[in-house]
Parts: structure tokens; sequence; C-alpha cells
């Protein structure tokens, strides 16, 4: 057992950000979570297939994940997590740390599932780049939900 900050009445220990149990209001977040993903996900087709008629498909990734990255952090910050925790500035370098991590996951997936598909036609690769962005949303959501939109203060491990 650990006091908190005041010095008053004694608490567990929190877990690692990572192994942080679920809040309550999970579900909802989650639903949250997944409205703006699909706005999201339809941006990033567009600007994909935008990208790509100047750009090979990691870079129209990357440039297409990157232009919807500002969108997604400002809706998830005030729907999803009700702008909980932490400064902006503070929520923001985690965001961008977690956004970097799960651009390197979409990056390497996607570099892999075009090498295991020859050639695929315009759709096809569409598709991977989307299944693609599927992992680094699953590693944002995970993130977002036990690091950078946390309510430090309250979190308690039981």
């Amino acid at each position: 057992m650990i006091r908190d900050q005041a010095g008053g009445r004694p608490r567990r220990p929190r877990a690692p950000f990572w192994l942080a149990i679920p809040s309550p209001g999970s579900a909802r977040t989650f639903l949250s979570f997944a409205l703006i993903g699909a706005v999201c996900t339809v941006a990033f087709v567009g600007l994909y297939a935008l990208g790509r008629v100047y750009l090979d498909p990691l870079v129209a990734n990357v440039v297409a994940l990157t232009l919807t990255m500002a969108f997604n952090f400002g809706a998830n910050r005030r729907y999803t997590f009700k702008d909980t925790g932490d400064a902006l500035a503070i929520q923001g370098a985690r965001y961008g740390a977690a956004y970097l991590l799960g651009l390197g996951a979409s990056t390497l997936t996607l570099h892999t599932a075009l090498s295991l598909v020859h050639e695929p036609r315009q759709f096809v690769e569409t598709l991977l780049a989307v299944g693609s962005g599927g992992v680094a949303t699953v590693i944002r959501f995970a993130l977002m939900s036990a690091w950078v939109f946390a309510n430090r203060g309250d979190r308690v491990v039981r």
C-alpha cells in the first residue's frame, strides 16, 4: 500500500499503463472510438487513393495516416475520453508516441502484405492499407485508454 499525494488514506499502487484495468464506461468508450475511427477510415481511404496517384504505397500510407491524426486526436480527446487527466501538451506528446508506434506497425504490416501479394489491383492494395491501419488502431486504442488519456489520479489496481 502507498499513500495518495496528499499523504491521506492508503491506496494500492497503480499498475503500469500497459496493464491498466479498463474503466467502467469501456463499452461507451469503445463505441465512440469506433465511430471516430470510421470517419477517419473513410478519410484515410480517400487520402490514400489520392496519394497513390503520385506516391508509392508506403509513402501514401504515412501521408494519409498523418493527415487523419489531428482529427483523430482531437475527437477522441473530447468525445471518447472526455478530456480527462493531463494537459493538452502532455496528452499530445503521448498521443504522438502512440501514433508513431502505430504508424511503424502499420507500415511494417503493409510492407509485409504487399510483399506477399504480387502487384495487387488498386482496390486490393487499398484494402491491405486499411487492414494495416487496423493494426495501428488496436495499438492506439490500447495506449489511449491506458496511457494517453488515463486519469492517473483515479486509477487503482484492485
